[in-house]
């Protein structure tokens, strides 16, 4: 009588044996792709902060030469001057605003 195992044709074998190595090779990928999924996740939230901080810069840079632009022009430099040195012109009075003391004592 012949052994069990000898009745199984070669060509089940190998069918298997590749059955095998596709499967290691399956679980490999999978064990890559979930260790590259939180790392795509995590580039991808620095990507959008960092694209967000650029709008920002963008914003400051546009207003800045908007400033530039402005203060370029002939007439900026009294007002400069003024606004730096915190002087006024001859024909202008300087005006202090207070506020009025809200609190109210009430007589002993």
């Amino acid at each position: 009588m012949a052994h069990p195992l000898q009745k199984i044709p070669a060509i089940a074998w190998e069918a298997a044996a590749k059955i095998a190595v596709h499967l290691v090779l399956l679980v490999f990928g999978l064990g890559a792709i979930a260790k590259l999924v939180p790392y795509q996740r995590s580039q991808l939230q620095k990507l959008h902060a960092l694209e967000a901080e650029v709008a920002q810069l963008e914003a400051r840079v546009k207003e800045l030469q908007r400033e530039q632009e402005r203060d370029r022009q002939p007439q900026a430099r009294r007002r400069i001057a003024q606004e730096e040195a915190n002087l006024i012109g001859a024909n202008q009075r300087r005006i202090i605003w207070v506020q009025p003391n809200t609190s109210k004592q009430e007589p002993d």
